[in-house]
C-alpha cells in the first residue's frame, strides 16, 4: 500500500516538474495582449447597416408600356359591340389594379396589333394616356375607321414580369427547422444549404428589395453581409458554355436554381466578371455603397445570391464539451461570451453534480487555464489566459475570430490538488445534517 502512494506522489511530483500535465506547456504559449481584447471595438461593432431603401429601383413620375405588357383596350364597335359594356379585370385582386377592355400584349418589337390596322401601332415607352391617344389617332385621324367621339380606352391588365432566381443559404427548409427545434442545437453547420425560388417581379418592382421581400426579408443573422447578384448578359463570361448559355426566357435561372438544387452550390463564382456585390454593413472608414438605380435592377435572367456564412464559427474543447458554434454577425463576441455560448460556466467547478439526494464533489478547484488556439498567417499561436485575470480585466478577454478553438483545462497544481481529492471518496449526504 506505501508503495502505491509512493508511486502516485512521484507521478504527480513529475507532472508538476515537467509540466507534462499541460496540453501545451506554459512556454509555448504566448500573451493575449498582443490580439484584440474587449477593450478594443472590435470588426462587428463598429459597422452599421446601410439604408435599405437603396436597394429599391427609382420609380419614375409615370410608369411606361414595354413588350410583354397586357393591355385592356375597348374601341367601341371595333374590339366589342357598341351597345355591350367592356368586360372587367382584376377585380378583388390584392396585386393588380382594375382594369377593363379586350386583352391584348405588347410585342417584343414594341408594338401592337389591332383589328381592321394594316399596320402595328408602336406603343414601347409611351405610357396609357398617350397610347389611347396613338390607337385614337389610328382610328380616327389615319383612317376614319371610327367616330372622332368613339368610345376608346386603354388600360393595363397585367404589367410585364421579369423571371428572376434568388438562391437564400440563410433560409432553412422545414425539415431542419423541426431537427433544430427537437434538438435545441443552436447552429446546423453544413446542413442549411438553404432555398432556390423563381419569381416573376412585376415592371417597376423588379428589384433586389422585392426579390429579398417575397423570399424571406432581409438576410438573417446566418447570412453574409452582401448581396450578390449575378447578371445573365455576362454568363458565359464566368459559367461554363453549358450553363446559363440559353437564350429562351427563363432558361438561365432555371438551369441555376437546378445546378444548386442538386448540389448545394453555385460553380465558378470567383470571377467578378458579371457579379455585383453589394455589401449590407460597413465600417465606419469604409465608403458607402454608390449604387444607382439600375445596379439594384433585376431583369430576366438575374440572379439574386445570399451567402451563408457558415465558415465564420469557433469551436470548444477540453473541460467544455466539443462542439461548434456560430459567431454573432453583428457583435464582437470575446472569450468569456464564447465559452458562455458553448454552455461552459466562469468560475464554478465544472466536476459538480448532483444524484439520488447526494452531492459528490468531482474537483476541488475548478478549471482556470483557457488557451484559445489562433493561426495567423499560416502559423498557430495558443494564448494562454488565466480566469482570475479574465474577470479582473476586461483587456484579457480577446475577441474570437473565425476558426478559433477555446480549450478550458486545469493547470498542474489544480490537477495535482483535484486527483489527491477525489482519492479521498468525500460524500456528504443531506441526511447527516438532520
Amino acid at each position: 500500500m506505501k508503495k502505491a502512494i509512493r508511486a502516485f506522489l512521484a507521478c504527480l511530483l513529475v507532472c508538476a516538474v515537467t509540466g507534462g500535465c499541460l496540453s501545451i506547456p506554459n512556454s509555448e504559449t504566448v500573451s493575449p495582449r498582443y490580439f484584440k481584447n474587449k477593450s478594443q471595438a472590435g470588426p462587428r461593432s463598429n459597422m452599421e447597416q446601410i439604408n435599405f431603401v437603396k436597394l429599391r429601383m427609382d420609380k419614375p413620375a409615370e410608369e411606361l408600356l414595354g413588350p410583354n405588357d397586357v393591355l385592356g383596350i375597348y374601341i367601341a364597335g371595333i374590339t366589342g359591340n357598341a351597345e355591350d359594356a367592356p368586360p372587367i379585370h382584376n377585380i378583388g385582386s390584392d396585386t393588380e389594379r382594375p382594369a377593363s377592355g379586350y386583352p391584348y400584349m405588347v410585342r417584343s418589337d414594341g408594338t401592337l396589333s389591332l383589328p381592321m390596322l394594316p399596320e402595328p401601332i408602336y406603343v414601347e415607352g409611351m405610357t396609357l394616356i398617350q397610347a389611347e391617344e396613338a390607337i385614337r389617332a389610328a382610328y380616327t385621324l389615319k383612317r376614319s375607321i371610327v367616330r372622332a367621339d368613339a368610345n376608346i380606352s386603354v388600360s393595363l391588365i397585367k404589367p410585364r414580369t421579369y423571371h428572376v432566381t434568388v438562391i437564400r443559404e440563410d433560409i432553412i427548409g422545414s425539415d431542419l427547422r423541426n431537427i433544430q427545434r427537437d434538438t435545441g442545437a443552436a447552429y446546423l453547420a453544413g446542413m442549411a444549404r438553404g432555398t432556390a425560388t423563381s419569381l416573376e417581379l412585376p415592371a417597376y418592382r423588379n428589384d433586389v428589395l422585392e426579390a429579398l421581400s417575397q423570399t424571406g426579408g432581409l438576410p438573417g443573422l446566418n447570412a453574409k453581409n452582401e448581396v450578390v447578384i449575378l447578371r445573365k448578359a455576362y454568363s458565359d463570361e464566368f459559367s461554363d458554355h453549358d450553363y446559363m448559355s440559353g437564350t429562351d426566357t427563363g432558361y438561365a435561372q432555371s438551369q441555376v436554381a437546378r445546378r444548386y438544387n442538386e448540389t448545394g452550390e453555385i460553380s465558378d463564382l470567383n470571377s467578378d466578371v458579371g457579379v455585383l456585390r453589394i455589401p449590407l454593413r460597413i465600417g465606419p472608414d469604409d465608403t458607402p455603397p454608390q449604387l444607382t438605380s439600375e445596379d439594384v435592377t433585376l431583369y430576366d435572367g438575374d440572379v439574386v445570391y445570399i451567402q451563408s456564412r457558415e465558415a465564420e464559427v469557433f469551436y470548444t474543447g477540453g473541460l467544455i464539451k466539443g462542439g461548434v458554434f456560430p459567431i454573432p454577425r453583428d457583435y464582437d463576441l470575446d472569450v468569456m461570451g464564447a465559452i458562455a455560448t458553448a454552455g461552459g460556466t466562469v468560475g464554478v467547478s465544472v466536476g459538480s453534480n448532483q444524484n439520488n439526494g447526494s452531492s459528490k464533489i468531482g474537483s476541488f478547484l475548478p478549471a482556470s487555464r483557457i488557451l484559445v488556439l489562433r493561426e495567423v498567417n499560416g502559423r498557430q499561436y495558443a494564448i494562454q489566459i488565466r480566469q482570475r485575470d479574465m474577470l479582473r480585466d476586461p483587456t484579457q478577454r480577446i475577441l474570437i475570430e473565425p476558426n478559433d478553438v477555446i480549450i478550458v483545462e486545469y493547470t498542474t497544481l489544480e490537477l495535482i490538488f483535484n486527483m489527491l481529492y477525489n482519492s479521498i471518496n468525500f460524500t456528504v449526504r443531506y441526511s447527516d445534517f438532520k
